[in-house]
């Protein structure tokens, strides 16, 4: 009987896991074709994207204990939570956030577990230094700013432009955090992510908002230009396709973007063939601006477990092992400088 031979396809093409290729060569080859079929896997998941509002005298990592068991079942070791945060001088609304001397004091345990840390974000309202200093002195690693309040307020996306926030993004250039940024929002639903038709835009447009997508874009890109020195993340691949993306990596060396959201891959789905021939080739051309995240709430608030769809999305690119786990938690840690 003629013998069955293995003829692998391109290892660029179908990589595998390096201890396949380990096996070859260990003791002489004894356990060479073991496990053949193993793909790489990510040494583990650091989660860029949570979300949780403590209250005053919480212990947000006592909260989050069942969040992050159930977290790692599926690997994921670690993450950044977006924390709503105020100035103590702030005439704002603050019943949706903290003083950051509060938030010091919720966060205390979690920066000293080493795991996790926590991003400071500050209403569009609220611009200033001391908070990303405080912050920072307190533990924080990143920064937040989100676009929707500016959207529903119909107030003038150019604020980011003026001196206060820009004395602001100096302020965590000085601190080396990188900011993640809710810039712009789809209109059209999207029924696969569970997501509405015109959210934000509606009440926008009941309060006289005038502009779109394109002119929120554009301020985020003349920041990125004014503030060389300040990473920006793009949250949900700033809600444009990958084709203008690749452009805009090769025109701003400081710009990144999270895979939430918009990298779900559902548990009983599959890529097409060309859908994902194409996201291959982008993901490894930019392995160093994609970093993993899923957009969670975790602690008191209602916990969406989105981690299986976001990293089946990564894993059923194939990717080799060094892009994987670059996306998978080597970007977001090198960012925040995590341990």
């Amino acid at each position: 009987m003629e013998k069955i031979r293995y003829t692998p396809d391109c290892e660029s093409v179908c990589p595998h896991s390096p201890d396949v290729h380990e096996r070859h060569v260990s003791e002489n080859g004894f356990a060479s074709g073991w496990g053949m079929h193993f793909k790489p896997i990510a040494d583990y998941w650091f989660d860029f994207h949570l979300h949780a509002k403590p209250e005053a005298g919480d212990n947000l990592l006592k909260l989050m204990q069942p969040d992050i068991e159930e977290a790692s079942r599926h690997n994921v070791k670690g993450g950044m939570l977006l924390l709503h945060v105020h100035s103590p001088q702030w005439d704002g609304d603050t019943t949706d956030s903290l003083g950051y001397d509060e938030i010091g004091a919720a966060t205390k345990e979690m920066v000293a577990d080493g795991k996790y840390t926590w991003a400071v974000w500050p209403h569009y309202t609220n611009p200033d230094p001391g908070i990303i200093y405080a912050a920072k002195k307190a533990g924080a690693k990143g920064a937040k700013i989100h676009n929707a309040p500016v959207i529903q307020d119909a107030a003038n996306p150019d604020l980011w432009l003026g001196s206060k926030w820009q004395a602001t993004f100096q302020a965590m250039a000085e601190c080396e955090m990188p900011v993640i940024w809710h810039v712009t929002q789809r209109l059209p639903p999207s029924p696969y992510t569970g997501g509405g038709r015109n959210t934000y835009w509606k009440e926008g447009w009941e309060n006289g908002v005038t502009y779109g997508n394109e002119e929120l874009l554009q301020v985020f890109l003349r920041c990125l230009e004014r503030n060389p020195n300040v990473n920006f993340v793009g949250a949900h691949q700033l809600h444009i396709g990958w084709e203008r993306l690749d452009a805009l990596f090769s025109g701003y060396p400081n710009l990144y973007v999270d895979t939430t959201i918009g990298c779900q891959l559902k548990e009983w789905d599959i890529f097409y063939p060309a859908d994902k021939a194409y996201l291959r080739q982008i993901f490894i051309k930019w392995a160093d601006r994609i970093i993993y995240g899923t957009d969670d709430a975790w602690g008191k608030l209602p916990t969406n477990h989105h981690q299986l769809e976001h990293i089946r999305f990564v894993q059923q690119l194939d990717l080799p092992s060094d892009v994987l786990n670059k996306i998978a938690y080597g970007n977001g840690e090198r960012l925040l400088k995590m341990k």
